[in-house]
């Protein structure tokens, strides 16, 4: 029997809904500071739940290199944000500049394009975002729990701009230093060659784009693979990261970041600062999470960040089936992990309830 091609079409065309349907995520309220720059931010609000404990500090949860806010409660009630607010923590997701929501850039005019870098986001996005929460809030300080690049920047404010407001700093797979760069970082530091030709590294718009269209556009496997573990993802979490998450990349961020690669440490881009020397200027608590098998912020990375700090408070955790876990950790399944809620979870949340 042969169905008449309308009807083919139709389930084919039904199909491919279903597979690349939006999944929701929970919302909170959301505002977008100006920075003093005149770039619009976001921070999404998610209030401590009524009756918790009451914490000492709110928290600012930072994404990385080219995420947004949205991977930190990918998992509902299962993911990061929601936990802390369940805890009894004031929860605010940040947007750095240049993500969709509080208005994506232009391409070559306008009020606002790509025209950024990573010293952007320390001097002005960090500081607009905690002025906003503290003002907010009526406290004096915020615990910045910052993922990859997130936590980078913030290495980054306390130790080379003396940034006292925060109190308590968490990194997820934040590399900051390269001496030993991993084969996968050195494959994607390649594509630096692109700032000389595009005015913007579309990443977000290729990830949004084989979203919908269910037609694969990634780069090589290999390279991309350097971002998570694919077999520690939940079933569908890619497309879910492809949707809500993926965002294009500012020239001037990737360039720093690539000198950073090349020259062994995190610098400013006129190369007056040298962040990763300063390390040891943070003096406040701080904890390290890390994964077994993450190629961007490897355990030899952050073992060498650990040392380097001033903190006389500072614990460093590595992912991985010889410490306990489940599985051994890539990058970004740190916390969207299959097992994440049960192996990374507790040891963020039990070293926050210990200093809040």
């Amino acid at each position: 029997m042969t169905l008449p091609w309308k009807t083919a079409a139709f389930f084919l065309l039904t199909g491919l809904l279903v597979h690349c349907a939006t999944t929701p995520l929970p919302e909170g309220e959301l505002f977008h500071p100006v920075t003093e720059d005149g770039y619009p931010l976001s921070l999404e609000h998610f209030p401590a739940n009524p009756g918790a404990t009451a914490r000492k500090y709110p928290i600012i949860l930072c994404h990385g290199f080219m995420a947004s806010r949205n991977y930190f409660k990918m998992n509902g009630s299962r993911s990061l944000a929601m936990e802390l607010q369940a805890r009894g923590y004031d929860v605010w997701l940040l947007d750095l500049r240049g993500r969709p929501d509080a208005g994506s850039p232009s391409v070559f005019f306008g009020d606002y394009t790509y025209n950024y870098n990573m010293d952007d986001y320390i001097r002005q996005d960090m500081d607009t975002a905690i002025s906003f929460v503290l003002a907010r809030t009526g406290k004096d300080g915020v615990n910045w729990v910052g993922h990859s690049m997130g936590g980078m920047i913030a290495y980054a404010r306390i130790g080379s701009y003396g940034e006292t407001r925060i109190k308590n700093l968490i990194t997820l797979g934040s590399p900051f230093l390269f001496t030993t760069p991993t084969r996968n970082l050195n494959t994607w530091n390649s594509l630096g060659i692109c700032n000389s030709i595009l005015p913007v590294l579309p990443m977000g718009s290729l990830a949004r784009l084989e979203r919908h269209s269910c037609i694969s556009l990634s780069p090589d496997k290999y390279l991309m693979d350097m971002f998570w573990y694919p077999d520690n993802l939940p079933e569908g979490m890619l497309d879910t990261m492809k949707e809500h998450v993926a965002n294009n990349i500012a020239p001037g961020v990737i360039e720093q970041f690539a000198g950073a690669v090349e020259k062994g440490d995190v610098r400013s881009i006129d190369g007056e600062i040298n962040y990763t020397r300063n390390l040891g200027n943070i003096k406040i608590p701080v904890l390290l999470v890390g994964g077994r098998r993450d190629h961007l912020g490897s355990p030899y990375m952050l073992r060498e960040i650990y040392e380097r700090l001033g903190s006389q408070d500072r614990t460093l955790f590595i992912a991985s089936r010889a410490n306990g876990q489940q599985e051994d950790y890539g990058h970004t399944d740190l916390f969207v992990g299959i097992h994440a809620f049960e192996d990374i979870l507790p040891v963020v949340l039990e070293w926050l309830d210990e200093r809040n």
